[in-house]
């Protein structure tokens, strides 16, 4: 059985190739300069990162440091850049959304992923 695509209906949900540059260049911006911030450990260690998934800063609460336990201090933080990680991909997947709108789902759900 062989379902039969409209290429005309297809076509219509792409963007012409300059509103589509012109998106895609916004979204990498957006990637670039729009930030979270998470912590772990009740707020022991402090990440901010760049959507794009470029740690900025890693912060850490003075009692932490003062403590002398390094296996805490690194469990910490790989805990937070994981939390970071993790909330970078989603804040991408709704960025994505946001600017491309229908592509944006096509392209997630593609081997190309976003």
């Amino acid at each position: 059985m062989t379902d039969n695509i409209d290429l005309n209906q297809f076509a219509g949900m792409m963007p012409s190739m300059g509103d589509l540059q012109e998106k895609m260049q916004r979204m990498q911006q957006r990637l670039a300069t729009e930030t979270i911030v998470v912590s772990s450990g009740g707020g022991m260690v402090t990440v901010t990162a760049t959507v794009a998934m470029r740690i900025n800063k890693i912060d850490y609460d003075p009692t932490l440091l003062s403590m002398d336990d390094s296996d805490m201090v690194a469990d910490l933080t790989a805990a937070a850049v994981n939390l970071a990680l993790d909330r970078c991909r989603e804040r991408t997947q709704e960025i994505t959304m946001e600017e491309l709108g229908p592509l944006g789902s096509m392209l997630q759900n593609s081997p190309f992923g976003l």
